[in-house]
């Protein structure tokens, strides 16, 4: 990994940690949802600072590059975050037609 791609990696890192506390502290963001980005941010930090993780990762699951090995990392993040989201949809949308439907019951 190059020097200016961990440099502009840690940078990215640092950014999307402090846009992510300033959401929290504005409360324009739910704790569940700023746990996964803090989480995401620092993981990212790590790697920028200690890119043997990678290649050692990569060498341990068979990959051929540790740039493969990101991409699927980051492939499953994404689908798991998309499955929880769609999970909190899922939810909402019940709570909205039974909030309808009590109102109807009441008009």
């Amino acid at each position: 990994m190059s020097v200016a791609l961990r440099v502009s990696l840690f940078v990215c890192s640092l950014l999307v940690l402090f846009f992510v506390m300033r959401r929290i502290r504005k409360a324009g963001l739910e704790i569940s949802d700023s746990i996964f980005w803090l989480a995401l941010s620092l993981v990212l930090i790590v790697i920028a600072m200690f890119p043997q993780i990678a290649y050692w990762a990569s060498d341990l699951l068979g990959f051929d590059a540790p740039v493969n090995f990101v991409f699927f990392c980051g492939i499953i993040v994404l689908l798991v975050r998309t499955f929880a989201q769609d999970q909190k949809i899922c939810m909402l949308k019940k709570k909205l037609i039974a909030l309808a439907q009590d109102e109807a019951l009441r008009d």
